[in-house]
């Protein structure tokens, strides 16, 4: 099965990690206003693969922040960095 999504996050977005230490898998949740995502690992997969698939989002995840960082420090049309820039 495959399926496609987009998830737009705003300033109302939470992102939460609930952990149950080793008496069942954590599950990473954000939640916006009118739709929510939540990743979590079944039984019916390795848990080596959850591993791998967490680590490789990890790294799209820190990517994808030094991408954005470098689009907002970056002037638009002639003038300063674009708002919020750190």
């Amino acid at each position: 099965m495959t399926a496609s999504m987009a998830f737009y996050a705003d300033g109302d977005t939470t992102v939460r990690l609930s952990q149950y230490g080793t008496t069942r898998t954590p599950i990473l949740t954000l939640d916006a206003d009118g739709h929510s995502l939540s990743v979590s690992a079944f039984n019916q997969v390795p848990i080596a693969d959850h591993l791998a698939f967490a680590r490789e989002l990890a790294t799209a995840c820190a990517e994808y922040v030094t991408a954005l960082e470098t689009y907002a420090a970056a002037p638009s049309d002639g003038e300063e960095a674009r708002d919020g820039a750190a």
